[in-house]
């Protein structure tokens, strides 16, 4: 049997693989034409519009660049191909490596550079199945997404921007409350959290009187920012 690097770079992954990219890239194509005739029928000012996609752009960056050291620890264990996939259908590098990790464990082994090619199939599948319900749930009712709008804002299309900010800010608020209570375990963590903070005000503060293109990088310069001067100070 051979090393299940072989079967990691086989040509076939790299082709099953790029199926499920293909899909994402077919799905976020439908979800953003989507959303594009959601701005036309409330109205939205085209301008706005395009400053938004713009800072969406723009902030992805920092996410982005936060994983590529994480992205090259699973390239060695397993292989370019799955690598391409797993951050295409997720992006989140952590979840990746304790799910594949827990399917490798389930074998009485670990994830490895070097592991049984049994061992690696079954650490493929578990982060598989754990990702597999929500993307059915877009596939089958993303395109109707607009009822639960609806349902939420009460018919109101007016209020749908609130909700919308307010759920993004209740995203950002869980995250870094969790860093924020690891103070005594993790310092950095919240060393890094409480900097963040403080940049992202000043960039969004300065941008608006100064700078206006520093409001849009604020993102990447707070994650950024935040996680350099932890390292430094702790």
């Amino acid at each position: 049997m051979k090393d299940h690097m072989y079967y990691a770079n086989h040509p076939l992954m790299y082709l099953a693989c790029a199926i499920g990219i293909i899909l994402v890239l077919v799905q976020t194509t439908i979800i953003l034409k989507k959303t594009l005739g959601c701005t036309k029928e409330l109205g939205m000012d085209e301008d706005k519009i395009k400053k938004g996609i713009k800072t969406s752009a723009l902030s992805s960056i920092g996410p982005a660049m936060g994983v590529v050291g994480s992205i090259l620890a699973l390239i060695v264990t397993l292989g370019g191909p799955v690598t391409a996939l797993r951050m295409s259908v997720i992006g989140g590098t952590n979840y990746e490596t304790m799910a594949a990790n827990f399917g490798a464990k389930a074998l009485g082994s670990e994830l490895s550079t070097n592991m049984d090619p049994v061992v690696f199939a079954n650490a493929l599948w578990t982060p598989a199945l754990g990702v597999m319900g929500w993307l059915i749930f877009v596939f089958l009712f993303g395109h109707k997404m607009h009822k639960v709008n609806n349902l939420l804002t009460g018919g109101r299309k007016a209020l749908l921007p609130a909700v919308s900010v307010g759920a993004m800010l209740g995203a950002f608020a869980y995250f870094n409350v969790d860093n924020l209570i690891k103070v005594k375990v993790s310092p950095a963590v919240t060393v890094s959290g409480i900097v963040g903070f403080i940049i992202m005000i000043f960039c969004q503060k300065f941008g608006e009187k100064k700078l206006p293109w520093l409001k849009q990088w604020s993102l990447t310069f707070s994650m950024f920012g935040g996680a350099i001067v932890a390292v430094l100070v702790v």
